[in-house]
């Protein structure tokens, strides 16, 4: 049997008999220039290929804490983080000095910047920092409309925010922090609480519980805003931290008066649903409230990373291909988490994360195949063989690693190896684990293949590296003959 979609992405279906595949800390990468598989024949080989996610190189410690966000500020040449309760301006260097103390230690926080002012939210209460005077401060309760904010964004130079448990938003004076006391509005279109707000293309998005709707700056007085007619939308966000940019709009998890768990993608004026029933299999059940959310580029990709740590998984959507993968840290009895990063800059040419746990900056790293020195699991499970449920004999298994990818010296991946186990009952049970090399330094001729597989009516093959190597899986073949039934 020629290559037979062994390269594909994650997709678990409802019963696991009709689909069972698998694809941790590897992205799907298409070419453009190849056949696809269609009704007419097979794809050509290497039409998709599996590629390593980035590892991550410590760049400096914070506070042993949570990192609960970052923000690249306007010029690139600072980076505003917060480690537990702590705030860090972070030099170009990487090199953190505490500029200002927040009233609360845990949960996300949101950073904006209008270039010499940044404005931080942390739910019961916003704060400033002067970039030019180094001044820190926490504002009044009776600073503005109203006190607390749990959103912030930045259009035209004004800072606009939501009021907590309400329907109210309020903005700023431009190119200042200072709030008006009557400049704020209420989301209308709906009953529910504003939950969630993003920018884009100059309209402020307002997502509710169960409703949308756009506002634009009009330069009304005493509130700048006004709402669009016609953008109301019967889609509100169920994760008030899961809005990301996203291609040339923003995505998020969705909740309305119909259900929860997709994640979609606003195209225009329209949702569109990019999540898979996999996807939405998987978090069925669980808590999706607690989701966050930040969007990374890598060589082409772009991607929608969605954490939810409560139930301890972070999904990754591929705008460029559409596929999705899980991105999972491993502990040290390679049991699978949630991924470290927590928030996300783009900062000195570099995507930086912030650490869930201890309090660390990391920078996202294409060749580095560790996760700061622990190692990274990498798993591909994939589709059911069947040929009528007939016996099938498999004589044997290729796949085609880029060879040749050993690392020099006496350390782990000096002799890179990849495991293959099978299951023959649709997933339910697997075989013992089979080790086969992927070829030392320059081993460019490698063949990492396993033979005298036996026999199945049902078989699902799964492969796993963990050597810190380059692993590219570009291909798979299976030597099998069809038996009677």
């Amino acid at each position: 049997m020629p290559d037979f979609d062994f390269v594909g992405d994650a997709y678990t279906a409802n019963s696991i008999y009709q689909d069972d595949q698998e694809l941790i800390n590897w992205y799907v990468e298409d070419d453009p220039r190849k056949v696809a598989k269609s009704q007419l024949g097979p794809a050509d080989r290497g039409d998709l290929t599996l590629y390593p996610t980035p590892g991550l190189s410590s760049r400096c410690q914070l506070a042993v804490a949570e990192v609960r966000g970052l923000r690249a500020v306007s010029g690139g040449d600072i980076l505003i983080a917060v480690a537990g309760a702590t705030v860090y301006s972070v030099t170009a260097a990487f090199v953190p000095t505490a500029i200002g103390t927040l009233l609360s230690s845990t949960g996300p926080v949101v950073i904006s910047d209008n270039g010499p002012q940044v404005y931080i939210v942390d739910g019961a209460n916003r704060y400033t920092y002067q970039i030019s005077t180094n001044t820190f401060a926490t504002l009044p309760t009776t600073e503005g409309a109203f006190s607390g904010g749990q959103i912030v964004d930045m259009v035209d130079n004004i800072f606009v925010y939501n009021r907590p448990g309400t329907q109210q938003w309020a903005a700023s004076d431009p190119l200042s922090t200072v709030t008006q006391p009557l400049s704020f509005a209420s989301k209308f279109g709906d009953s529910d609480n504003l939950i969630s707000m993003i920018v884009d293309h100059r309209e402020v998005w307002l997502l509710g519980s169960r409703s949308s709707e756009v506002w634009v700056n009009v330069g009304a007085f005493p509130f700048t805003f006004q709402i669009i007619p016609g953008t109301s939308m019967q889609h509100g966000c169920a994760a008030r931290y899961s809005l990301s940019r996203l291609g040339n709009s923003f995505a998020f998890v969705s909740k309305d008066t119909r259900g929860i768990n997709i994640v979609c993608k606003m195209n225009g004026y329209q949702m569109e649903r990019i999540s898979t029933s996999s996807v939405e299999n998987d978090l069925d059940g669980g808590v999706v409230s607690d989701a966050i959310a930040f969007t990374y580029q890598v060589r082409g990709h772009e991607f929608y990373v969605v954490s939810f740590p409560t139930q301890d998984k972070t999904w990754v959507y591929d705008e460029t291909t559409k596929f999705w993968h899980k991105w999972l840290y491993v502990d040290s009895f390679n049991i699978y988490h949630r991924h470290r990063s927590n928030c996300f800059a783009f900062f000195q040419d570099m995507g930086i994360v912030g650490d869930f746990q201890n309090g660390k900056l990391y920078s996202l790293e294409n060749d580095v195949y560790t996760d700061d020195g622990a190692m990274i699991r990498r798993l591909r499970r994939c589709p059911h063989l069947i040929n009528d449920f007939n016996r099938v004999y498999h004589h044997d298994l290729q796949i085609q690693f880029q060879p040749g990818v050993g690392l020099d010296g006496a350390q782990q991946g000096t002799n890179p190896q990849a495991m293959l186990r099978w299951s023959n009952d649709g997933g339910s049970t697997w075989s013992r684990e089979r080790w086969t090399k992927i070829g030392k330094i320059g081993e460019y001729k490698n063949r990492a293949i396993w033979r005298r597989l036996g026999e199945a009516r049902d078989r699902i093959y799964e492969v796993v590296v963990t050597d810190p190597v380059k692993a590219v899986v570009v291909s798979a073949n299976l030597n099998a003959t069809a038996g009677s039934n």
